[in-house]
């Protein structure tokens, strides 16, 4: 900070992260790959002349050549082009963040982790009435980061993370068929399903219909989303229109929409770090205490989601929204646990509503357009809704629409939330989210 303040810089932070990483393969029961990456180093943000630079570097002895040469490249493009970036006003914070585990991956004896994998491996094959190969897939993350800023702040962030994805495979009609579903966020051994593993029954039973599941017809359905679907909906198409930065570029259909009803009197959308999943956080990357964030008021859109730049653009404070995966990245403008609000109805009285339609099952990505909300969604699985009952298992297939449409076509959103891990790409930076929400009905989907 010293450095930078000499050389006359209106701002400046540093993040000193460390992130280590266990990524465990096991085929059947069977560790076949295990892999151990440590990644550590400092990322240096500052604001001169009204322009925003950054650059990462592995010691702080090269601090100050990259100090100096920001600060001239600021100089240079000013010569051409006025700097307009400024900061809006945020509170000095002081704080040391520590969450443990209750069971630490590091310390757990590695025989006693293959032994939880293999019984975890012979419950699922207990239950299996198919052939499949089922692939478990375990990431153990310990991240942490120290930011300081020339306004005063100082904040360490320590957290564990840890998701286990299941994968099974089976063969159709000489073609590869796969479903995945994760277990996990933010702790350690003990959030996984190793103790309970009736915590994969749905799983299994997924599996186990694939070999009869029949192909969609193409059409409008009155349907169902799963949590993660309705989330897949929400997180990749709504959630990013709401990202300050696209707004102000004009990449979002949401632009100019503030105040304005957009959606049924039965929404409401949130942003919220403080629920303990992979978006869990207390502060985010430029030092900024964590809220939660009403975005959508019964129907009405109330804010957006903004850093401490953005939210100086738009006149108003920042969200605490600002997040890099780690000290590598410039941070930008991301979602932390983003999420339908639950209403009162339960999952059978959803079900009786469409009463003849579409079950839409795990999301499995897809694409879209935040500035017209336009989407192309790909589901993992589906069923039959005969009568208000689930019915026959329908293989992927994929949903489109236009959002503020979909959000019209809303009537019904269950009483209950899922917490599963989730994660986001934006400008080519992963960072990691909850994939959070109620199960949802929406009117005349198109399937395909």
């Amino acid at each position: 900070m010293k450095i930078a303040n000499e050389q006359g810089t209106s701002y400046a932070d540093i993040r000193s992260g460390k992130t280590i990483i266990k990524n465990i393969i096991a085929k059947n029961g069977q560790i076949v790959d295990e892999k151990n990456c440590i990644n550590s180093g400092y990322g240096i943000r500052m604001l001169s002349e009204g322009i925003e630079t950054f650059s990462s570097i592995p010691n702080p002895k090269f601090a100050e050549k990259e100090i100096k040469k920001a600060i001239s490249v600021s100089k240079l493009l000013t010569n051409w082009k006025k700097g307009i970036s400024d900061l809006a006003d945020a509170p000095v914070s002081e704080a040391n963040v520590v969450r443990k585990p209750k069971i630490d991956w590091e310390t757990l004896d590695k025989i006693d982790l293959e032994e939880k994998i293999k019984d975890l491996n012979v419950f699922i094959d207990e239950f299996l009435k198919v052939e499949s190969e089922v692939e478990t897939d375990i990431q153990l993350i310990k991240w942490s980061e120290r930011f300081v800023n020339s306004d005063g702040s100082d904040v360490y962030q320590e957290f564990p993370y840890i998701i286990l994805t299941l994968t099974g495979r089976i063969f159709k009609n000489s073609h590869q068929v796969k479903y995945y579903k994760s277990y996990g966020g933010m702790g350690g051994i003990e959030i996984l399903p190793f103790d309970n593993p009736e915590e994969t029954l749905s799983f299994i039973e997924v599996i186990n219909n694939l070999p009869q599941a029949s192909i969609v017809k193409t059409g409008l359905y009155n349907s169902v989303l799963s949590e993660d679907m309705a989330w897949t909906l929400n997180h990749e198409v709504f959630g990013h229109s709401l990202e300050a930065d696209n707004v102000l570029s004009g990449r979002s259909f949401s632009s100019g929409l503030m105040g304005m009803k957009i959606a049924p009197t039965i929404i409401s959308v949130i942003d919220d770090p403080y629920i303990e999943s992979l978006g869990y956080y207390e502060f985010d990357s430029e030092g900024v205490k964590g809220r939660g964030t009403l975005l959508v008021d019964e129907g009405i859109l109330t804010d957006f989601l903004q850093s401490r730049i953005t939210a100086s653009a738009m006149g108003t404070e920042s969200s605490s929204n600002y997040r890099a995966y780690n000290f590598e990245y410039l941070p930008q403008v991301r979602m932390s646990n983003f999420f339908f609000e639950p209403k009162d109805f339960s999952e059978e009285e959803l079900l009786e509503h469409v009463k003849n339609g579409l079950y839409i099952g795990d999301g499995l990505g897809g694409s879209s357009e935040p500035q017209t909300g336009e989407y192309n969604l790909d589901a993992q699985y589906g069923r039959e809704i005969v009568d208000g009952e689930l019915g026959n298992y329908i293989l992927q297939f994929q949903v489109s629409g236009r959002m503020l449409e979909t959000l019209s076509k809303i009537e019904c959103i269950s009483n209950k939330i899922l917490a599963q891990p989730g994660s986001c790409v934006k400008n080519n930076q992963r960072v990691f989210v909850g994939s959070i929400g109620p199960k949802i009905t929406v009117n005349e989907m198109r399937v395909s």
